[in-house]
């Protein structure tokens, strides 16, 4: 999610005026131009008279229920984002107001973290409904959201942009881990937009395409290098040139070509396959993998000069399964995606349904909850209740990944060994993610491993 500083109009809808004033302050020193209005009635004049990217409203306004707040909104065409906030709203409001097109639900707003991560989002929607009146929306293959942007509010999430934003305005190559479905190219891509670089964002799948044709993919070809080439064409490397280039998948990158990848970073320089003159390219890579490239490295079957040289900054994407805070608001919105793409309204969901869906382990992590709000939506009529669930669904537990049983008194040591084993059966065995999520080195792992017998 894209963090936008100075840009655009915050409106503050709330009848307590110092309450308003307070969330006023806080938003206004992160450099957000900020209004208040003390009724939903004269918000809607503003808003209808003013442009406003984002409505952040208490859920206790004084003057209009909330359904009809947002009501008057949709018919009065108004593209702001809307974020509501209030200690005494039901699970049911929440889900209600959110399949009316809410962004955000915060239970406590003086929480400046879950304040600023609404305001992110509602922006990035916001942004989202301008383009598409204006242009006809472009879209990207993604492997979770697509066109709204990270969605989260869990720390683990926070805590992984926080970094990205970090790394983001400098020109360092970037490798993204994590399991399948989490969503790195998304990641890939909002770490292109924060970089503000004005070339494009080019994403290239290395294990869809073929090794023969891999190569001239990435540095193009010269009119004659082979039979069929008619004419002279750019590679992914130079078409990305002044922006960002993402090599999904890099795990499955050929040997040969992983040594010509390395010689290209190294040079900042291609030769278009049949030609002998080096073209200077100005490229931020990404790279994204599933895959433990440091045992790659230890089988022989990923060159260890390229792995350092790609992992100058590594940002593990966690998976569904440990971010379970974020499933509400994603389901929400996957689910109102499908609606605009099937041309279908949006249903409503019952809160148990919820529940389920965060108890569930979620093996396809993002790219399996879409996938399955678009069945759902297609399947059932105007509400989804757990029936409509798919039967692993039926006796969903609390997911392990949240729980370490420990039968006290143990000492530290196994305990460290528990939580460590514990980890590596979350991460599918994954020794470099495994030491990513503890905090530790892998070298520090390998140790605690093999001391532990």
């Amino acid at each position: 999610m894209t963090t936008i500083l100075g840009r655009g109009t915050v409106l503050f809808v709330d009848s307590d005026n110092s309450r308003a004033s307070s969330l006023r302050a806080a938003v206004s020193s992160i450099g957000y131009n900020c209004t208040i209005e003390n009724s939903a009635r004269s918000a809607l004049r503003r808003v209808k008279s003013r442009s406003v990217n984002v409505i952040v409203a208490s859920s206790e306004l004084r003057d209009l229920y909330m359904d009809t707040f947002l009501e008057s909104l949709s018919r009065a065409n108004v593209n702001s984002s809307v974020v509501i906030y209030g200690k005494n709203i039901s699970a049911s409001e929440a889900i209600s107001w959110m399949r009316s097109g809410v962004v955000d639900i915060l239970l406590d707003p003086s929480d400046s973290e879950s304040l600023r991560s609404a305001l992110q989002s509602a922006f990035t929607r916001s942004s989202s409904k301008l383009s598409k009146e204006s242009t006809a929306k472009e879209n990207r293959s993604v492997d979770g959201v697509q066109g709204d942007g990270m969605l989260y509010r869990s720390r683990a999430m926070s805590d992984l942009m926080k970094k990205a934003s970090r790394v983001a305005p400098i020109k360092v190559t970037v490798l993204l881990s994590g399991e399948s479905g989490t969503g790195k190219d998304v990641l890939a891509g909002e770490i292109h937009t924060m970089s503000r670089r004005r070339g494009s964002y080019i994403a290239i799948n290395c294990a869809a395409i073929p090794e023969p044709l891999l190569e001239s993919e990435l540095f193009g070809y010269e009119r004659g290098a082979f039979t069929g080439a008619d004419a002279r064409r750019q590679g992914k490397f130079e078409a990305a040139s002044g922006g960002t280039l993402l090599l999904d998948e890099i795990g499955d990158m050929p040997l040969p070509i992983q040594a010509k990848l390395l010689r290209v970073l190294e040079e900042e320089k291609i030769t278009r396959l049949g030609g002998n003159t080096p073209v200077p390219v100005d490229v931020r890579l990404i790279a994204a993998t599933n895959r433990d490239l440091a045992k790659m490295v230890e089988e022989g079957t990923f060159r260890e000069d390229l792995y350092y040289r790609i992992k100058v900054i590594e940002l593990d994407v966690p998976p569904l399964r440990a971010r379970k805070s974020d499933i509400p608001l994603l389901t929400m919105s996957l689910l109102r995606q499908a609606a605009e793409k099937f041309g279908l309204p949006m249903p409503e969901v019952e809160p148990e349904v919820i529940q389920r869906l965060k108890s569930y382990r979620w093996p396809g992590n993002v790219r399996q909850l879409k996938n399955m709000m678009e069945s759902l939506l297609v399947t059932t009529q105007d509400r989804i209740t757990v029936e409509d669930l798919p039967p692993e669904f039926e006796r969903v537990r609390e997911d392990a990944c949240s729980t370490l049983e420990l039968c006290l008194p143990m000492t530290l040591a196994v305990v460290e060994d528990k939580v460590i084993k514990k980890m590596l059966d979350l991460t599918g065995g994954n020794r470099t993610r495994t030491a990513s999520l503890l905090g530790i080195g892998r070298r520090t792992l390998q140790r605690k491993l093999e001391s532990s017998g």
